[in-house]
C-alpha cells in the first residue's frame, strides 16, 4: 500500500476525481465531499484516516436514520464512501475495499410530486398579469423572469442545475430548441414550447438578461435558492418548499405520459441513462387514473 496523503488532501483529490474524471457538476462533487467530511472525523471533529472504520461508519449511518434522516440521505453517504474507496484502491490508499459490507437502506416507495397543469397555467398567467401591471422595470423584469423559469421547468423538463447553467449560445429560438448539458456532462437537445420561445424573446430584450448567461445573478448566475423561492411564490407554496422546481420536471414527464407520449421518448427528453429512472412516472400516471376512476365511476 502506497503512503497515504493527509486525509484533507485525499478529499481534495476525490473532489477533482468526481468533477474532472466522472464529469459531475461542482455542486454534486462538493456534496459528496461534504458527506465524507461529516463521516470521517474522530471524536474531536478532526479528519482522520482511522475514522474509515467499518463498525464506526455503520454506527454513524444508523444514527443518521435514528435521528430522522431519510433513507435517500444515507444512501447518498454510502455512495460517497464507496466512491472514495474505489479511488483509494486505485491510488493505493487501501489494500482491500473497506466498504464491501456497507449496504444501502431500502428507499420508501413514494410517488413523485406533480403539480396539475391547470395550477401551473394559472401561475404563469398570474406572472404575466403582474408583469403587465408593473409600472417599474425591476418588478416587471422579475415577473417576466419567473414566467420564463416556469415555462422552461415545466415545458422542457429541465433540471434545476441545467436551468441555472443555461447560456444563450445553447438557445435556438428559431428552431425552438435548447442544447442542455445534463448529468455526467451529457448533452441533449430538448424542444421549447411556443410560449417559452415568446417568453425567452421578451426576456432577452428586457435589459435584465446578459449577453452570455440566460439568467444572470449577483455572482454570475442566478442562485438555485432564488429559483426555488420564485417558483414556490408563483405556485403559492409554503415557504421552504425547495423541492418544487424539480416537481415541475416531474410534472413535465407525467403530463407527457398522460397525453400519450411513449416512455422511450420521455426518457430521451429527461436525459435519463436508463428506462428504470423514467418508469417511476408511469406509476404516477396509473395512480392518477385510479384516482379519477374512484372519483367518477358509480360502482367504484
Amino acid at each position: 500500500m502506497s503512503t497515504r496523503p493527509d486525509l484533507p488532501e485525499a478529499l481534495g483529490r476525490f473532489l477533482s476525481y468526481h468533477r474532472d474524471e466522472l464529469g459531475h457538476s461542482p455542486l454534486t462533487a462538493k456534496g459528496y465531499r461534504a458527506d465524507l467530511e461529516g463521516l470521517l472525523v474522530d471524536d474531536q471533529g478532526v479528519l482522520d484516516w482511522e475514522a474509515f472504520d467499518l463498525p464506526m461508519l455503520k454506527r454513524k449511518l444508523a444514527k443518521t436514520l435514528r435521528s430522522g434522516g431519510a433513507a435517500t440521505t444515507v444512501s447518498r453517504k454510502v455512495a460517497a464512501l464507496k466512491s472514495f474507496a474505489k479511488l483509494g484502491l486505485r491510488e493505493g490508499w487501501f489494500e482491500v475495499d473497506p466498504t464491501l459490507a456497507l449496504t444501502v437502506p431500502k428507499k420508501s416507495k413514494r410517488l413523485v410530486e406533480v403539480v396539475s397543469a391547470p395550477n401551473i397555467e394559472k401561475a404563469i398567467a398570474s406572472e404575466m398579469a403582474l408583469e403587465d401591471a408593473s409600472k417599474e422595470d425591476v418588478p416587471r423584469q422579475r415577473h417576466l423572469r419567473t414566467r420564463v423559469l416556469l415555462e422552461l421547468l415545466w415545458g422542457s423538463g429541465l433540471r434545476l442545475a441545467e436551468l441555472v447553467g443555461l447560456d444563450w449560445s445553447r438557445v435556438d429560438l428559431l428552431q425552438a430548441t435548447l442544447l442542455v448539458m445534463g448529468k455526467g456532462r451529457k448533452e441533449r437537445l430538448v424542444p421549447l414550447t411556443d410560449p417559452a420561445v415568446q417568453a425567452l424573446r421578451s426576456w432577452k430584450s428586457s435589459g435584465a438578461s446578459h449577453p452570455t448567461v440566460v439568467f444572470p445573478g449577483r455572482t454570475g448566475r442566478i442562485g438555485r435558492s432564488t429559483v426555488e423561492r420564485e417558483v414556490e411564490r408563483a405556485l403559492g407554496l409554503p415557504e421552504g418548499a425547495a423541492h418544487w422546481p424539480h416537481a415541475l420536471r416531474h410534472s413535465f414527464a407525467t403530463h407527457l405520459l398522460d397525453g400519450g407520449a411513449d416512455l422511450v421518448s420521455v426518457k430521451s427528453l429527461l436525459g435519463h441513462s436508463s428506462l428504470a429512472a423514467t418508469q417511476v412516472y408511469t406509476h404516477v400516471s396509473v395512480e392518477r387514473l385510479k384516482k379519477a376512476y374512484l372519483q367518477a365511476h358509480p360502482r367504484a
